[in-house]
């Protein structure tokens, strides 16, 4: 969830959200292994009408303030951080930094968090896709075709798996499921997928998404 209004998010405090996030991490925390790693995507958020902090004109609240002390005072090192470019984002958002200086949210943080282990062991199965600071030049627009108001584009599990998973059968998880991306990214790289998702609408497309997905990589394999 990125509070900014999303459809899912409809009534939302940014007391609610807090609560929520910091939930979130503690349970992360609490189900992974040592040694092991949760990527999270955020961006930052649109202050306006004086919904985070009191300001003149809409300006900007930095969302790495509250996601370093939610994954932190749950245990977490941080290990790494990145930057998702958002080519489709530059059209869209045009229109708004023509008329006035503002941000135009065409990038989001990729921030990886390591839960610690007693030998200190760092992992990373591929070293080439890891040192790559910004990310997003190659990837796809999110596929609209499955009716998520904030879907983002299965390179992005399929980027964090391939660099943060040891090998074929392990487990990913999504604690905010949504339409299942990244059970497709799971899928497509050998790996168990498991998703947690409120809506029912999302998981149906979801679960259409992956049975066209099966079929396109059994017809692959037939070849």
């Amino acid at each position: 969830p990125y509070f900014v209004g999303k459809k899912y998010e409809t009534g939302w405090t940014w007391e609610g959200y807090s609560e929520l996030m910091a939930g979130f991490y503690r349970e992360t925390y609490r189900l992974l292994d040592p040694g092991r790693y949760c990527v999270v995507n955020f961006g930052d958020l649109h202050n306006s009408g004086g919904r985070m902090y009191r300001a003149e004109v809409p300006s900007v609240y930095p969302a790495a303030v509250p996601h370093w002390e939610w994954g932190r005072t749950a245990g977490f090192d941080l290990q790494a951080t990145r930057i998702w470019r958002k080519q489709f984002a530059r059209v869209a958002m045009g229109f708004v930094v023509n008329s006035r200086p503002r941000n135009a949210f065409d990038l989001e943080h990729i921030w990886t968090w390591r839960k610690p282990e007693r030998d200190g062991e760092e992992w990373c199965a591929d070293r080439r896709l890891s040192q790559r600071g910004v990310l997003g030049d190659d990837w796809s627009s999110p596929a609209r075709i499955d009716r998520h108001c904030a879907a983002f584009p299965v390179e992005l599990p399929l980027w964090a798996i391939r660099v943060y998973s040891r090998e074929k059968g392990e487990v990913v998880l999504d604690p905010f499921g949504g339409s299942l991306t990244t059970l497709v990214a799971a899928h497509r790289t050998g790996r168990q997928g498991c998703a947690i998702e409120l809506d029912r609408r999302y998981i149906d497309v979801g679960l259409e998404r992956l049975r066209t997905e099966r079929k396109q990589l059994s017809l692959l394999s037939d070849v």
